[in-house]
């Protein structure tokens, strides 16, 4: 015999015998059939670049990529190239600034 917690009447119950009463209650709005989330295509904006009112996403992207403008906001962040640093610049600073602390 197997028990779980109940979440509804906060007792434990048999698996094979679960009491009605502590059914959880069903969502009517909500399916039981399994379905993918998805993106719809449509929106309603006005384009920052031409000022003209758009519908699909699709049109709006192909309209930024002909008059060559970056959306920004949904592309993957490109890795920062960090410069080399000068240690013997760093070094001969570093000198300098001891001999005329000394002086």
């Amino acid at each position: 015999m197997r028990e779980r917690y109940c979440r509804v009447c906060g007792g434990w119950h048999q698996l094979d015998a679960w009491p009605h009463n502590c059914m959880p209650v069903k969502n009517l709005a909500q399916s039981d059939l399994p379905a993918p989330h998805f993106v719809s295509d449509s929106i309603e904006i006005r384009s920052m670049h031409d000022g003209q009112h758009y519908t699909s996403k699709a049109k709006l992207r192909r309209a930024y990529r002909s008059a060559g403008v970056e959306e920004i906001g949904n592309e993957k962040p490109r890795p920062i190239e960090k410069p080399k640093a000068d240690k013997q610049g760093i070094r001969k600073a570093l000198k300098d600034a001891y001999q005329q602390h000394r002086a």
